[in-house]
């Protein structure tokens, strides 16, 4: 029998990482100067395991189930051989000793793999986000009634975002946010109660708490009562796909993703929903990207010091726009806060 000591595993491990998943037959996704996959520690629908191939320090790592591996755990995981079967045929395949040159070792049998799996994600149809996509929702009459744009750049902005509206409660009409993903996939539906008064001091801004349409639907029986929804997505996400060379600005709500495209429509601008939401997961499709993040006031020393180790992700600026502009004293101060007063003294 074979021993492990007659495998270079130096050497071996050292081996183009991306050339050993091309040669097992991977269809991987180029981001900027990585390569994406997916990832075979866990059941993956959307490539979320990295594969670095730096000269001294081949590895991958999975955004998404942390797993952290070597050439060798790669080609054992994609094959479900043994330690020794994956030396043999990385040795062989690659002109490594233990074997003269010119002699083919066939790929041993494969062994079934095991996976630890994720919850079965539910997600909701496109047609069901299309019943409810209106410019006619409660934050575009806002916009619509500050009579600053034109109605054809509100239409726009609602069919970029897929913007609808939901009434709840037999009276109140909310606005809908969808989360679609890169693939069309709509995670959920966030739904937000806005004041629509123009003479009240609180005109354009929210009422209470967000709510989300999955679990309502769930608890309604529009779907098992067991589903499970994804919430790993940006608002927006999905024009990254529509737009792959554009600057992004990142920023917390889908309001200021909204009033941000309004201000400076060259951006893609997306929102992960929530101050606690900048993690790793959420942010990976934004891969290789230019990305200018714009926190709420209350949100800069919190989300700089947090992508201090995601720079690995993307090319992330990090702006005190809203320190800067904020009135005195006003801790909670947002872009959309900044853009609604610049509108307001027009």
């Amino acid at each position: 029998m074979e021993k492990y000591e007659q495998f270079d595993l130096s050497r071996i491990n050292n081996l183009d990482i991306v050339e050993v998943a091309q040669r097992l037959g991977v269809n991987l996704r180029r981001s900027g100067s990585h390569y994406l996959m997916l990832c075979p520690w866990h059941d993956d629908t959307h490539p979320s395991l990295v594969l670095y191939n730096h000269s001294g320090d081949m590895h991958c790592h999975c955004y998404s189930c942390g797993a952290h591996h070597s050439v060798i755990d790669l080609a054992m995981a994609l094959e479900g051989w043994s330690f020794q079967e994956a030396c043999q045929w990385l040795s062989t395949e690659f002109g490594i000793g233990i074997l003269p040159f010119g002699v083919y070792a066939p790929k041993p049998k494969r062994k079934p793999m095991e996976i630890v799996k994720e919850p079965e994600y539910t997600y909701i149809s496109m047609p069901m986000v299309d019943e409810l996509v209106t410019v006619r929702n409660p934050l575009c009459r806002c916009l619509m009634r500050m009579g600053k744009f034109p109605p054809e750049q509100i239409e726009w902005l609602t069919e970029e975002y897929r913007l609808g509206c939901y009434v709840l409660n037999e009276d109140e009409e909310w606005t809908v946010f969808p989360c679609i993903d890169g693939f069309g996939r709509v995670y959920n539906l966030k739904i937000q109660l806005y004041d629509t008064d123009p003479t009240s001091t609180r005109f354009g801004h929210s009422l209470e708490n967000s709510y989300w349409l999955g679990g309502m639907w769930r608890n309604d029986g529009r779907f098992p009562e067991k589903a499970v929804f994804h919430s790993a997505c940006m608002f927006g996400e999905h024009l990254l796909t529509k737009n792959p060379n554009s600057r992004v600005a990142l920023v917390e709500s889908p309001k200021n993703a909204l009033f941000g495209a309004l201000f400076d429509p060259s951006m893609t601008w997306l929102a992960v929903g929530s101050k606690g939401m900048l993690k790793r997961d959420v942010l990976q499709p934004l891969q290789g990207r230019d990305v200018m993040v714009i926190p709420d006031r209350d949100a800069i020393i919190e989300w700089t010091d947090a992508l201090r180790g995601m720079a690995d992700i993307a090319n992330f600026t990090v702006s005190d726009f809203c320190l800067r502009y904020a009135p005195e004293g006003e801790l909670k101060f947002d872009i959309a806060d900044y853009l609604q007063q610049l509108w307001a003294e027009k």
